[in-house]
């Protein structure tokens, strides 16, 4: 059996859909349609990380939120955070060379690693890794997650899942 696989998850307009209060004192945000289930069901077949070009303190925002609404504490939980640098440049690109870290490749081996993103352009330099999800920016009736976390799970012992194409990954579900 190989290793437990690693799912890395984008936030904004992948997980939930946000907007920062004007003064700066508050979020708005609002949770992706069935991500409770998404998540309990994913973390039966893999760890969890998080990586996105979002500030620190709207990454704890919106993880706060995650716990508060699923029960599940990724702050606490997911292998790594990893967000906008502490200068706040925003870098939106996610270089798959920060995987090759001893401490992530002694626990996860590249071929193990898939990540959950809305903008491939994210990941140009690890294409293999990315499960292309649409954005979403708040409709109540959207039902990715779902199908997603159904993909996920048929696919989580493939030996080496850089090699599946997941592209058209929805025409790969059974409803």
């Amino acid at each position: 059996m190989p290793p437990r696989p690693l799912l890395i998850l984008d936030l904004d307009e992948t997980l939930w859909h946000g907007t920062p209060d004007p003064t700066h004192t508050t979020a708005h945000i609002t949770l992706r349609p069935h991500l409770r289930d998404f998540l309990h069901d994913t973390h039966a077949a893999y760890d969890h990380a998080i990586w996105t070009a979002a500030s620190p303190d709207w990454m704890h925002a919106g993880l706060q939120l995650i716990h508060t609404e699923t029960g599940l504490d990724l702050t606490h939980t997911a292998a790594f955070l990893w967000h906008r640098d502490e200068h706040g440049d925003l870098q939106p690109r996610k270089p798959a060379r920060k995987l090759r870290a001893n401490w992530i490749r002694s626990r996860y081996p590249r071929e193990r690693i898939l990540a959950i993103d809305d903008r491939p352009q994210n990941w140009a330099s690890g294409y293999g890794h990315l499960v292309r999800v649409t954005p979403w920016t708040g409709d109540p009736h959207d039902d990715e997650l779902p199908r997603l976390a159904r993909y996920l799970l048929s696919i989580a012992d493939t030996p080496d899942l850089r090699r599946v194409e997941k592209r058209g990954w929805r025409g790969r579900v059974l409803d």
